[in-house]
């Protein structure tokens, strides 16, 4: 990676209402990154209705960069309706390694 990072700031409902047109945006970003050889960093709004789908998304979008050689990242813990989400849905299991994309935020 050339050190640069992209930056992709999501707002808004993202529910399963909204999930496609996210994945939509996920993908063009994650073409973007591994084609300048970038880091991509999610900012999510904590503060908007958010459902399981987001996780689910992220976690795919997680695969994805893995195969293309794409580091990706959340720009912070996760926090408010996120963690909330993470919680109840069983994503974070008490292992400091295997949460820490969710919980230690490690924007470059």
């Amino acid at each position: 990676m050339s050190g640069q990072t992209e930056i992709l700031r999501l707002h808004g409902p993202l529910t399963i209402k909204t999930i496609a047109n996210v994945r939509d945006i996920i993908q063009v970003y994650l073409q973007e990154a591994a084609s300048l050889r970038r880091s991509l960093v999610i900012d999510i709004d904590d503060s908007e209705e958010i459902d399981l789908t987001l996780p689910q998304l992220l976690l795919s979008a997680r695969q994805t960069a893995d195969r293309t050689g794409v580091r990706i990242a959340l720009n912070k813990p996760a926090d408010g309706n996120f963690l909330t989400v993470l919680q109840r849905t069983g994503l974070l299991c008490g292992d400091r390694h295997k949460d820490s994309f969710w919980l230690e935020g490690k924007a470059a």
